[in-house]
């Protein structure tokens, strides 16, 4: 990668990585919030009714959200550091859209998590597919 006058110049790939990962940082911390706030709202996401250990755990998961979004966020411009987490991220996405899609196939109202589940796989993908095409840059 090499400087330009506005910072270092991405290839097309590289730049829908980081878009990607800023976008996900985004919705990551906006759900970490919510789901901390308001953890009722997982029993919307998931279609099921949660008890008060539910709750509880919601809580925690909102946490690691919200704190996974703000890691994502800080590094989002690091080329470096976003190409050391890509296969966390990939993992994550591809996990958690699956987890949705299998709750989709179970529940009577499966929009939601069907949405959820197709995003996450999405982003997955489309990561998955910068990644591959983006131009190794030099090594300092």
């Amino acid at each position: 990668m090499t400087d330009g006058m506005n910072g270092p110049v991405r290839s097309g790939a590289q730049r829908t990585a980081v878009l990607l990962f800023a976008a996900s940082a985004l919705g990551e911390i906006g759900v970490g919030a919510g789901l901390l706030a308001f953890p009722q709202l997982a029993a919307l996401l998931l279609d099921a009714s949660l008890d008060a250990i539910g709750l509880l755990v919601v809580r925690g998961l909102g946490g690691a959200v919200l704190a996974l979004g703000l890691t994502w966020w800080i590094m989002r411009n690091d080329a470096h550091a976003v190409a050391r987490c890509a296969a966390g991220f990939i993992i994550y996405n591809v996990v958690v859209g699956a987890l949705f899609v299998f709750q989709a196939l179970h529940v009577a109202h499966p929009v939601l998590p069907w949405l959820v589940g197709a995003i996450h796989l999405g982003a997955g993908g489309t990561f998955i597919a910068a990644t591959a095409f983006a131009r190794p840059t030099p090594v300092d």
